[in-house]
């Protein structure tokens, strides 16, 4: 089973320039996200798993690949306790 993301349906977000302005409705909190932080959103928000947000950004950034996924873990983690993201898990089609 694979994990992906989706936004919580609460949030918006709006890419500007290299930054990201998050407005989470229900609580009133906005969040300003940098360049990389705003990408990980986008791709989390497409429904990318972990490993393929990590793949786009190794494409997209100069990240060290080393530290790459751990990064992205802590970041998503923390995303999910600000009640922007969620956890979707995917059923897979094989046995």
């Amino acid at each position: 089973m694979t994990t992906s993301f989706k936004v919580a349906a609460d949030v918006r977000y709006r890419v500007i320039g290299d930054e990201a302005v998050v407005v989470r409705q229900l609580e009133g909190d906005v969040l300003v996200l940098n360049e990389v932080a705003a990408r990980v959103l986008q791709l989390a928000g497409e429904g990318l798993s972990q490993a393929e947000i990590c793949g786009r950004l190794a494409g997209e950034f100069e990240a060290p690949e080393a530290d790459l996924p751990r990064d992205v873990e802590r970041f998503l983690a923390e995303l999910e306790e600000l009640a922007v993201l969620e956890r979707v898990a995917a059923e897979g089609n094989g046995p």
